[in-house]
């Protein structure tokens, strides 16, 4: 955990340092609270473009380091006005941030990576990440932005930060600094009202939920739009003279680059919105765009030479070369989340775990919820009009304009994104009136004239009531959101490390859609069978895919082309029991309590087929069947499990999701003999198995997976669960969650554990026989020439 506070710590001090010099640079010499945005947006800009370059990670870092040694020499050349008053009023901000952005590590009483489980994306940024560093693991998206990953191996070049704590800090940290960007709209606050202020506008309840699973593009992009809106609030007069307006166009010009190399060009569209409604507030502007104005303008050679320009440049920038990300940019856009989010959500009131739905994130009152929000913001939006401080309420409406436009064109997934991105700029458009008009006690300044005292009473008890719901709402609902907000445990993929003597700078293939394993075996080129990010070295067997319909489904060596065996020297497996057998040409080299390493030593069989598995790591050839007697009666051989019994998921007397504290169970009929048991969980917190003269604690492990609540009906990979002694008969087997900590009772905790199926596997070898000798059996696989 240290190590993420370091991580962001350095990175706001950068952004910070830059930031005061790129000001400086454009003739600045007071101290502002744009600082923050520039400074960072500057420092992703480096990071973005040498990310691309030769040495990726090497270069980002060197390439930070000179910036900050230029920033360093400018600031010193150049002293500036305002420092201690800005550190006065942002310390005591950037602490609270930081520690209200704690809860979830608090809660939890661990440090993890956020969002495994809930959104898996930062596993596989992690990977990216560790490839610019070292080279190893799945190639960057083409021309996906990677200005956060340069930067993130940047700061993990920190002796004692590691890759990991510092994305995470990094996450962090665009907390703290939209949270100091937003002071720039928050004259004549004291120190009270300006640390509520600034910390609801960093942490409203939909930036609070991206913090929670991990996000950092939208998050910063969230922060660079607010910076825009804010510094329009006084962008100073423009000079004359070319040199001087591209000094004054510096702080413009680099969050523009922020934008670029960390939400692609797509992020563009939000400042260009802005800035294009804000300039019609200009009397020049509007004369400008009349007609024979405007036409005169457009028919210059010099202005038709700058859009020609432009457009070939935003044609070079999105469509070739290192950066141009529009057709992977499509396919991520068109994807989908788990429905529509309301965007009332973007208004900070919406009392729900889990912003992707009302159930089961728990959502409640969020009718009332959004009428509270929808009032907030109309009070909050007639304020500033009322007091011609119209760039920070034009910000919003240019953002609300862009969410209304891609509606039709997008999916649910964008649209999630878009409220993100206007949430912060939301909470500033309402908390400011809110907190200035915010008065107890005795009436001290003059009324306004026309207005009785009655009415002036009446409108101040409203200000105060809709103020106190507002403001209490808010802090709620970001609360839930960070409350339950999943940090992920060591699990299982923690023993992989285990292997990484042995693979070390070589391929390997990990047999399961765990986002994270390519982290857990930073310095391999590990190679993951991801169903979004299909990667080209990795094809599935048509017989047992990797998705099922039930997104993140098992994977073992039976899901996987020969072609794709036959590529890797090293293969990772699941130890559980109901698991497939490794073909032949591989061997057993090392071994973990949840784990197997295979080394291939020969080639993979070519007739080896499995029957329709689905998710299960074998079928029952069921005679009764006529396909099956078919089949049976080719020639060919087939391995056999000893002997299986399946407790299905559906089976369990109390369902299969536990809160901490909880139990379920089921009773299977086991013969006696002893039995290796498998168990499909994903849980938060530590598990216990049990069974008459039986007990086995399964460690919490959320693994990468995602949960099957949701909606896609998963069950994750299986597990190795300990070895039953049966009796014969019926056997009651109960799995019992482990208690909550005191914090947690009274935090009102209540993420889940899912259960999946539990599946007993009667202790012995596999038994190969003849084809013809499988009936009424399971078959893990079978060898034949017939088709399957």
């Amino acid at each position: 955990m240290i190590g993420t506070y370091v991580s962001a710590a350095l990175i706001c001090a950068a952004s910070l340092l830059v930031g005061r010099a790129l000001l400086l640079l454009a003739g600045r010499d007071s101290w502002t609270w744009l600082e923050p945005a520039v400074g960072f947006a500057a420092v992703l800009t480096v990071t973005g473009v040498l990310a691309r370059a030769p040495g990726h990670g090497t270069s980002a870092t060197l390439g930070l380091v000179l910036l900050l040694v230029a920033a360093a020499t400018i600031v010193a050349m150049q002293p500036s006005r305002g420092g201690g008053e800005a550190l006065r009023q942002g310390l005591p901000v950037a602490i609270a941030i930081a520690v209200v952005l704690s809860i979830p590590f608090v809660i939890s009483a661990r440090w993890g990576l956020l969002g495994v489980g809930f959104n898996n994306d930062l596993g596989l940024h992690l990977a990216w990440a560790e490839w610019l560093r070292s080279g190893a693991g799945p190639l960057p998206d083409s021309g996906y932005p990677l200005g956060p990953h340069g930067l993130a191996v940047a700061t993990a070049s920190v002796p004692g930060i590691g890759l990991g704590q510092a994305f995470v800090g990094e996450i962090f940290a665009i907390g703290v600094l939209t949270g100091l960007t937003a002071l720039a709209a928050l004259p004549g606050f004291g120190s009270t009202r300006r640390l509520l202020a600034a910390s609801l506008v960093a942490i409203s309840y939909l930036g609070a939920s991206y913090f929670a699973q991990g996000a950092f593009k939208e998050l910063a992009e969230a922060l660079f739009v607010l910076a825009v809106a804010v510094g329009l609030r006084d962008p100073g007069r423009l000079p004359q003279g070319l040199w001087e307006r591209l000094r004054f166009a510096l702080p413009w010009l680099a969050l523009a680059g922020g934008i670029f190399f960390s939400y692609s060009f797509a992020g563009l569209a939000w400042p260009i919105a802005i800035a294009a409604l804000w300039s019609l507030t200009l009397a020049e502007v509007r004369q400008a765009l009349a007609p024979r104005a405007l036409l005169r303008f457009l028919l210059r050679p010099a202005t038709l030479l700058t859009i020609v320009a432009l457009v070939v440049i935003g044609a070079a920038a999105t469509l070739v070369g290192p950066f141009g990300f529009i057709h992977s940019f499509n396919k991520v856009a068109g994807t989908n989340t788990y429905g529509p989010v309301s965007p009332v959500e973007a208004l900070g009131v919406w009392p729900a775990t889990d912003y992707r739905l009302d159930a089961p994130g728990g959502g409640h009152l969020t009718g009332l919820a959004g009428v509270i929000g929808v009032l907030a913001l109309l009070a909050g939006t007639a304020w500033w009009v009322r007091r011609r401080e119209l760039a920070v309420p034009i910000g919003l409406g240019a953002c609300v304009a862009l969410y209304l436009a891609a509606l039709p064109t997008s999916g649910d997934y964008s649209h999630a994104k878009a409220l993100m991105i206007v949430a912060p700029l939301a909470m500033l458009v309402a908390i400011r009136p809110l907190l200035a008009e915010f008065r107890l006690g005795v009436r001290t300044h003059t009324p306004t004239p026309g207005i009785s005292a009655k009415a002036s009473s009446v409108a101040r008890f409203g200000w105060v009531a809709l103020a106190l719901v507002f403001i209490g709402g808010a802090i709620y609902s970001s609360f839930l959101a960070l409350r339950n907000a999943p940090v992920g445990p060591p699990g299982h993929g923690a023993e992989l490390r285990a292997f990484m003597p042995i693979l070390s700078g070589k391929p390997v293939l990990y047999a399961g859609q765990d986002r994270y394993a390519p982290y857990e075996l930073m310095g391999a080129d590990t190679h993951v069978p991801l169903v979004e990010f299909p990667d080209p070295e990795v094809a599935e067997n048509p017989e047992k895919p990797f998705d099922t319909g039930d997104a993140y489904s098992p994977v073992d060596f039976d899901s996987f082309s020969r072609g794709t065996l036959d590529r890797f020297p090293y293969v990772i497996t699941g130890r559980a029991a109901w698991n497939s057998q490794a073909p032949a040409g591989f061997k057993r080299i090392a071994a973990t309590p949840s784990y197997l390493l295979w080394e291939r030593a020969g080639t993979p069989p070519r007739d080896r087929h499995v029957l329709l598995e689905g998710t299960d790591a074998g079928a029952w050839a069921g005679c009764a069947a006529p396909e099956i007697r078919i089949l049976l009666s080719n020639r060919g051989r087939a391995s056999l499990f000893p002997d299986v019994a399946v407790a299905p998921k559906a089976s369990w007397n109390a369902g299969g999701q536990l809160q901490a504290g909880e139990r379920t169970g089921q009773a299977i009929d086991l013969p006696s003999g002893r039995w290796r048991l498998s168990l499909q969980y994903f849980s938060p917190f530590s598990l216990t198995l049990s069974a008459p003269g039986f007990q086995r604690e399964l460690p919490p492990a959320l693994d990468g997976q995602r949960p099957n609540t949701i909606s896609l009906a998963n069950d994750g990979q299986f597990w190795p669960a300990g070895v039953y002694r049966s009796d014969g008969g019926r056997t009651g087997f109960a799995v019992a969650a482990a208690e909550p900590s005191f914090l947690q009772r009274l935090s009102g905790y209540n993420d889940l554990a899912y259960v999946g199926n539990l599946v007993a596997v009667r202790a012995g070898n596999r038994r190969i026989v003849p084809l013809s000798a499988a009936c009424d059996s399971w078959i893990d696989w079978y060898e034949s020439s017939a088709a399957p």
